[in-house]
């Protein structure tokens, strides 16, 4: 079973791996299914459909999820539908049966779902944050580089090469730093 652009799961038992905002609410109610959050801890933290697990795709292991869940069918979402679509390959091909959510964590909102929300210190969010930052970055390593010396390009490289990892792998080491500081720290999320 593999997951290509053009190819849609397959499985030797015919189940149904993508399910709606319905159809996953009616399904995460059971004892035998669990909702997992696959996105970073911190967009977990800030918001999260309520009774979700969170365990990040950037960190993803079957085996472990497995075990963590004790035999339950776990329904993935993220904030779109992406990320859990390959987590929901990787359970998949490490032999575990598993469902996702179709257009994620933004379907499930625009269907009127409940979810719980923290508080933070600010009202721009950590990946906006992140977007200033790296942008921030970027301009300052260039006027260095023009202005002081023209070995400052090679910090611009790195921010360049860390924005392209980010956006690879999903996974945003500077985003993840931003989300501990003292004003994105969150209290605990409220249904």
């Amino acid at each position: 079973m593999s997951v290509g652009a053009n190819q849609e799961l397959q499985s030797p038992n015919n189940l149904i791996f993508e399910l709606t905002s319905s159809e996953a609410q009616q399904h995460g109610s059971l004892e035998e299914y669990v909702i997992v959050d696959v996105r970073e801890l911190f967009e977990h933290q800030v918001e999260a459909v309520a009774d979700a697990i969170a365990h990040p795709f950037s960190g993803f292991d079957a085996h472990a999820l497995s075990q963590e869940i004790d035999g339950r069918r776990p329904i993935f979402y993220c904030r779109t539908g992406v990320r859990s679509k390959k987590a929901l390959a990787k359970m998949l091909q490490a032999g575990f049966d598993a469902q996702h959510i179709i257009g994620g964590i933004e379907a499930w909102k625009k269907e009127g779902k409940p979810v719980k929300k923290s508080q933070t210190g600010t009202s721009i969010d950590v990946m906006r944050q992140t977007q200033m930052a790296a942008g921030l970055a970027l301009l300052t390593f260039s006027a260095l580089s023009w202005f002081v010396s023209p070995l400052w390009i090679a910090a611009t490289l790195a921010v360049g090469t860390g924005l392209f990892h980010a956006g690879f792998s999903g996974s945003c080491a500077l985003a993840t730093a931003i989300s501990w500081l003292p004003w994105n720290r969150t209290t605990n999320c409220q249904s």
